[in-house]
């Protein structure tokens, strides 16, 4: 499996965070038709087809971690421009 890691910094505090967070998941959730799952309020997973995750959310970082079946790594290049694309329009 291929991996995607992308850290993104912020100065939004943990609660801020959290709530942009979950914005921007259901963004990729209605393109990408993920399904979104809560292990905790700093821990939020992810999948679909050919791709699985999460988000970790610290009080000043975001780091997204994804991994990629192989069918989809070709696709990485993407996939990574997506998410940082969502994060740079969430968080900035």
């Amino acid at each position: 499996m291929n991996s995607i890691i992308i850290n993104h910094n912020h100065n939004l505090g943990h609660e801020t965070a959290c709530t942009k967070v979950d914005s921007m998941l259901d963004d990729l959730k209605q393109k990408y038709n993920l399904k979104i799952d809560s292990k905790s309020s700093s821990i939020i997973c992810f999948s679909g087809s050919g791709i699985s995750g999460n988000v970790d959310i610290y009080e000043n970082e975001i780091q997204v971690t994804a991994k990629l079946s192989f069918l989809m790594s070709a696709m990485k290049p993407l996939i990574e421009t997506e998410l940082k694309k969502e994060l740079e329009e969430h968080f900035s």
